[in-house]
C-alpha cells in the first residue's frame, strides 16, 4: 500500500515537474504576448469600430460602431468571395496533406539507409518557406523566370513533365464511371501535387514522434496473434496516433489560413496600407479570425470524439 501510494506521489510529482517545463519553454511567447500584442489586440479591435482619419499630427476617431463590419460583409467586393473560395481550397488540400504526411512517415520509419537524408529533403520545403530565406528569394532575380512559361512545373499545370496531360486521368476515371465530383477532386489534387507536398515537412516530422513513440512490442503482440500489416495499421497504429492526428489537423488548419500567398491576408494589408482605410481592414481582420476560431472549434469537436488517448497505470 505504502508503495503504491508512493508511486502515485512520484508520478504526480513527474506531471507537475513537466508541465513547469512546458511553462518554461512557452514562457516567451507568454511575455511577449502580454508585454506587447495584447495592447495590439486591443487597439485593432478598437479601430474597427471607428472611423479613422489621418492627420499631420497624428489620427482622429470617430466612434461608428459596426460599420466597417457592414461594409466588409455586404458591401466589399471581394472580401466573402475570396474567403469562401479559400475555405473550398483548404478543404480539398488538408486531406490530402494529412492522408501523404501519415504515408510518407510511416515509410520512412522503417529500417532503411540513408531514412536521416530523406526525412531532411521532406523537412526542406518547410525551412525554405521561413522569413528570411522567402524574402531572399523574392528579392532574386531568377525568381521572374521562375514564373514564366519557360520556369520551373509546380504542378498548377495540366502538363506534367515529360508531356503526360492531366486529362488522360480525368478521361480514364469518368470511363470507370466514377461520379464526377470525385473525378474532380482528384484531377485538383493531381493539380496541386506540389502544394500538398511543400505543405507537408511539420506534420511528417510530428507523425514519425508519434510513431517511434509506439512500443514494437505490441506490434509484435498482434503478430503473434495472427494480425497482418494491414490490419495491425489500421487497428494499432492509427488509434495511437489519433491524437497527433488531431495535432496536424488543427495544425494544417492553421497553417493554411495564415500562408504568405494567403489572399485573405494581402486583402486585408492591401485595404489597409493601399486603401488607408484601417477601420475596414481591421474589421476584416477581426471577421476573418472569428470564422477561423469557428472552423477550428468544428474541426477540433468533430476529431476529438474519434480521438484515443492510451491510459497508462
Amino acid at each position: 500500500m505504502k508503495k503504491l501510494k508512493k508511486k502515485k506521489l512520484s508520478e504526480g510529482a513527474l506531471e507537475r515537474k513537466n508541465g513547469l517545463y512546458g511553462w518554461f519553454f512557452i514562457s516567451p511567447f507568454v511575455v511577449g504576448f502580454v508585454l506587447v500584442f495584447i495592447s495590439i489586440i486591443a487597439d485593432s479591435f478598437w479601430f474597427s469600430l471607428n472611423d479613422i482619419k489621418m492627420g499631420t499630427g497624428g489620427y482622429d476617431l470617430n466612434f461608428v460602431g459596426l460599420e466597417s463590419y457592414k461594409y466588409a460583409l455586404f458591401t466589399h467586393a471581394t472580401f466573402i468571395r475570396d474567403t469562401v473560395s479559400l475555405i473550398g481550397n483548404l478543404l480539398l488540400q488538408s486531406p490530402a496533406i494529412i492522408i501523404f504526411s501519415l504515408f510518407v512517415a510511416v515509410i520512412l520509419n522503417q529500417k532503411m539507409p540513408a531514412r536521416g537524408i530523406f526525412r531532411a529533403i521532406f523537412f526542406l520545403p518547410v525551412i525554405m518557406a521561413t522569413g528570411i530565406v522567402l524574402k531572399a528569394d523574392m528579392s532574386n532575380a531568377m525568381l521572374e523566370s521562375m514564373g514564366s512559361t519557360a520556369g520551373i512545373e509546380t504542378g498548377a499545370s495540366t502538363t506534367a513533365a515529360g508531356g503526360f496531360d492531366i486529362s488522360n486521368i480525368k478521361i480514364m476515371l469518368e470511363e470507370m464511371y466514377i461520379p464526377t465530383e470525385v473525378v474532380d477532386y482528384i484531377v485538383n489534387l493531381v493539380n496541386n501535387i506540389y502544394s500538398v507536398v511543400n505543405y507537408s515537412g511539420v506534420q511528417i516530422i510530428l507523425f514519425l514522434s508519434g510513431l517511434q513513440g509506439i512500443s514494437p512490442a505490441v506490434y509484435e503482440s498482434a503478430r503473434v496473434e495472427g494480425a497482418n500489416g494491414w490490419e495491425s495499421f489500421w487497428k494499432i497504429t492509427v488509434p495511437l496516433l489519433s491524437p497527433i492526428i488531431l495535432v496536424n489537423i488543427i495544425y494544417t488548419v492553421i497553417d493554411g489560413f495564415t500562408r504568405s500567398d494567403n489572399p485573405i491576408m494581402a486583402l486585408i494589408d492591401d485595404v489597409a496600407f493601399n486603401k488607408m482605410n484601417y477601420s475596414a481592414s481591421s474589421a476584416m481582420a477581426w471577421l476573418y479570425l472569428g470564422m477561423v476560431m469557428v472552423i477550428l472549434g468544428v474541426v477540433a469537436f468533430i476529431c476529438y470524439r474519434f480521438t484515443f488517448y492510451q491510459e497508462r497505470d
